[in-house]
């Protein structure tokens, strides 16, 4: 029986190397396939006629276990060793050649020639496309540059400022509360000052003034004190189809409240146009950083602070050196309601030795500074609080 069952496999076998035989892959062609096809026809074998298949089982084992790496490492002992051991290697040659062990392998045999087109492989070098990378050349983005700040010669005609919340009483109709905001009109743009420090407060003076929240196109906040961004997410709720200019070391969450209501939010850190004629000054100051509003007018310059804690010279020095010529109005909080006698008269020279023509403090200027302006400055000195217009031709 076992002679039977080996004499069945002998056949077998021996019908399989004739097949292979036939095919063409004898194991004398992987001696000297080049290195991207082992496919290559290989030399005949000379010994085809080698009947004695000592041991078929080697065939029936050979086949399950090839590796494709060493295949090509079997591939080399000499033809002249028994074809039936060495042919089993000729299967697993023939399925798995790689490209990359062709490439590591270079065989000097590279006579067959008619598979050179698995030479694209090599185009892995295609890392040489990081050239064209530099195609992103952004030299065209020099082009917006030029200073998006033509120093307009055309200046407001008639620049109107209502004060809408502040601690000083004018208008007796309207509310008063510790905090600032002004409007200003006859810009390009209406600019909303500051927004006090309660929204429903702000709200109700605009009404009774007449003013549709609607009008204002930009927000510009003076700096972090409730008393001048209080009123800032209440108004957006009303009228969130605005531009906010925030300084830019404000906290995330007051940042966070402006995008989710929808308004646009304009982070500020060096001086930048709003609109055309109107300008903020960028943060100033090192301990509570401020920015001020800064206006052309036929006048001279317009300046704005919400409590001029850089100090109010300060203020107007930048004012002049961002856009040069004299300062005709300022007007704001001028933070010196803390100040004695002696530091308020000193502060009240500086201003004037500045060329200031007119001054108008409110909020936490102080009764005393104002006072002190107001015998400086004379008819030069506006006297405001909350619902007080002035119109600057």
């Amino acid at each position: 029986m076992n002679e039977r069952v080996l004499a069945r496999l002998a056949l077998s076998a021996l019908i399989g190397l004739i097949c292979v035989f036939a095919i063409g892959c004898m194991p004398s062609g992987i001696a000297s396939p080049t290195p991207e096809r082992a496919t290559a026809t290989p030399t005949p074998l000379p010994t085809s006629t080698a009947t004695p298949i000592p041991t078929a089982t080697p065939v029936l084992t050979a086949t399950p276990t090839p590796t494709p790496e060493r295949a090509t490492a079997t591939s080399l002992p000499t033809s002249t060793a028994t074809p039936v051991p060495t042919g089993t290697p000729v299967l697993t040659a023939t399925l798995t050649p790689t490209p990359k062990r062709a490439i590591a392998t270079s065989l000097p045999t590279s006579t067959a020639t008619p598979v050179p087109t698995r030479t694209p492989v090599p185009t892995a070098t295609p890392v040489l496309t990081r050239t064209p990378m530099p195609t992103a050349t952004p030299t065209t983005i020099p082009s917006p540059t030029p200073t998006p700040e033509p120093t307009p010669t055309e200046v407001a005609e008639r620049l109107t400022i209502t004060i809408l919340y502040d601690n000083n009483e004018y208008d007796e109709r309207l509310e008063t509360a510790w905090g600032f905001s002004c409007l200003v009109e006859g810009l390009e743009k209406t600019i909303l000052f500051d927004t006090g420090g309660d929204s429903a407060m702000l709200l109700r003076n605009m009404r009774k003034l007449g003013i549709d929240p609607q009008i204002v196109e930009a927000i510009v906040i003076s700096h972090i004190h409730y008393d001048h961004l209080g009123g800032l997410a209440g108004f957006l709720e009303e009228n969130n189809d605005v531009t906010v200019y925030l300084p830019e070391y404000l906290p995330e969450s007051i940042k966070d409240t402006v995008r989710k209501s929808g308004a646009e939010l304009v982070e500020v850190r060096e001086p930048v146009q709003i609109c055309e004629r109107a300008y903020s000054t960028g943060e100033l100051g090192d301990w509570i950083k401020e920015q001020s509003l800064v206006i052309e007018t036929d006048k001279g310059l317009v300046v704005i602070t919400g409590c001029a804690h850089p100090g109010v010279v300060n203020v107007v020095r930048e004012a002049k050196k961002l856009r040069g010529g004299d300062v005709h109005l300022v007007l704001g909080g001028f933070h010196l309601c803390w100040l004695n006698v002696l530091q308020i008269r000193g502060i009240v020279d500086g201003v004037k030795e500045e060329g200031v023509e007119k001054v108008a403090p409110c909020h936490c200027s102080g009764d005393l500074a104002r006072s002190t302006f107001g015998k400086t400055y004379g008819e030069n000195f506006i006297l405001v609080g909350v619902g007080k217009r002035l119109e600057i031709d």
